[in-house]
């Protein structure tokens, strides 16, 4: 009997052990052995846990961005690093990020299966940042007339509207010191709300608190999980532990107030506030290529992406940009000059005035450069493919996942001249023909991505920088309070400032 349970008990065991190596780490260790054969300088691999437990160590000291600057240093364009299970193969050579998002290679590569079930309870998996393949392609195509520069157009007011309502409750403050990072970020969400949605959300009760607040800890939330491997083990991701109380209101109050929108819309309660046509009646009235609409849950999904990741790369972006003003006097004074010249006696912006805005343009895109708000994306090749430049020849196995790094590449003085430098005056356009200085490779700016990928919200989200940064600059003084307050790069998919912006807003004139 005892030989019996200890022959039931080791048979059980090898079974399970068996199953954990076939599943979890065997599909990774195949990729890496098949990288590494190619010459790639690797770090070691770790079953199951790959470098994690030192990149968790860099996250909890605020460094997280540090850890991926000592690989690139330690192994330089091209290395392997292990995230868990999965072995993340890091491409920084632009040719070769050209083969992988370029339009000729793109069925070759998707989002990562790993990505889209950490995402799927915060997003769903039917939207554009998520879905592959003909899916994406079809709402591609019909999405895309939301983006013509006419109804971006009609939006600028919408943009204005609500950028001269925040900027006059922040006088209300009376200078006192408040966290912009907060502020901005409600006032991307309002602008997102109104332009893309229609409605007058900011006067919905506990709306920052709805999205801003609640979208924000559902991803930390989702981070955490992911370094502590926990959705890596399907059992484990469903278990009430680590966070995922915290995922499931956050994604239940963001839900609700999608659903408010379009429900509004639908029995009239909202009206469109552009005078073209605008997200909301595009998602409801869109038709594909066989006369089918979008199905309400594609709708609600959709939605959801527009909503939630739009605002918050946008408000974290101007986060980033009244950082730099305020660090560097010189570069506010000229935008400030600018501004003045160009929207004379607190004229309210319009798209022809913003389209004069070079330098406010310039430090956008320079800041895009430094802090990008998504400093990396990923994409899993789905069969084996071949990647070339002039230095490198990789064969890159199905099922593989490449990581590119923007932040990185954006600080590689290969492609940039003193490329840790501030330097807005590398964007400014020709007088003469208005054309933007040439890049040194078409790849080696990726702040929105690139390809058949890239972001769709682009044109919005600068439009609405250009707008948010030329107001605040003419009506505003504002000042870094304590001027030796910490700032730490913190990376949650969206890089922030950890511990807020705080400033003082006072009037300027």
């Amino acid at each position: 009997m005892f030989l019996q349970c200890l022959y039931t008990t080791f048979t059980l065991t090898f079974i399970l052990l068996f199953i954990i190596y076939w599943k979890l780490i065997r599909p990774g260790k195949r990729i890496y052995d098949v990288l590494r054969a190619q010459g790639i300088p690797c770090e070691p691999f770790v079953p199951l846990l790959g470098q994690v437990p030192r990149l968790y160590k860099y996250n909890k000291q605020n460094r997280i961005m540090n850890f991926h600057e000592e690989l690139c240093k330690k192994h330089g364009l091209i290395f392997m690093f292990g995230l868990g299970s999965y072995p993340r193969l890091v491409v920084q050579d632009a040719d070769l990020i050209a083969d992988i998002l370029g339009r000729a290679h793109a069925p070759y590569y998707q989002k990562p299966r790993d990505l889209s079930s950490r995402l799927k309870p915060l997003i769903g998996l039917r939207n554009l940042l998520i879905s592959n393949g003909y899916e994406h392609a079809r709402a591609r195509r019909m999405l895309n007339p939301g983006f013509h520069f006419e109804n971006l157009r009609s939006m600028v007011s919408n943009m204005t509207d609500e950028t001269t309502k925040m900027i006059d409750k922040l006088f209300e403050s009376c200078g006192k010191t408040i966290n912009l990072e907060k502020e901005l970020s409600f006032l991307t969400l309002t602008i997102i709300a109104s332009s893309a949605f229609g409605g007058n959300f900011e006067t919905m009760v506990n709306a920052r608190e709805i999205v801003s607040e609640a979208f924000i800890a559902a991803l930390d939330a989702i981070v955490n999980r992911s370094l502590l491997l926990i959705d890596q083990i399907p059992f484990f991701s469903r278990l009430p532990f680590w966070g995922k109380d915290i995922i499931d209101k956050g994604c239940e109050k963001a839900l609700n107030f999608v659903e408010q929108i379009i429900n509004d819309r639908k029995q009239g309660r909202s009206k469109n506030l552009c005078q073209n046509a605008d997200i909301l009646d595009l998602l409801l009235k869109a038709v594909d290529s066989h006369g089918e609409h979008f199905t309400d849950e594609e709708i609600r999904q959709e939605a959801m992406a527009f909503v939630l990741a739009g605002h918050q790369s946008t408000g974290d972006l101007m986060v980033w940009i009244m950082y730099v003003l305020m660090t560097n006097p010189s570069i506010l004074n000229a935008c400030q000059n600018e501004v003045d010249r160009v929207l004379p006696n607190g004229m309210i912006p319009t798209y022809e005035k913003l389209n004069e805005l070079n330098i406010c343009e310039s430090i956008i895109h320079e800041t895009l450069r430094l802090y990008p708000p998504i400093p990396f994306f990923v994409r899993q090749c789905i069969q084996d493919h071949t990647i070339k430049s002039k230095n490198y020849q990789l064969n890159i196995p199905a099922d593989a996942t490449i990581l590119i790094n923007s932040y990185l590449i954006h600080r590689e003085e290969k492609y940039w001249p003193r490329p840790l430098e501030f330097d807005y005056t590398r964007w400014m356009r020709d007088p003469e023909t208005g054309l933007k200085p040439k890049l040194a490779h078409p790849y080696c700016y990726l702040p929105f991505a690139s390809g058949p990928r890239s972001c769709i919200g682009q044109n919005f989200a600068l439009i609405e920088a250009k707008v948010i940064l030329a107001m605040f600059v003419q009506r505003c003084n504002f000042e870094l309070e304590p001027k030796n307050q910490k700032i730490a790069m913190d990376v949650r998919i969206i890089m922030r400032p950890k511990f807020g912006l705080f400033s003082k807003i006072t009037k300027r004139r």
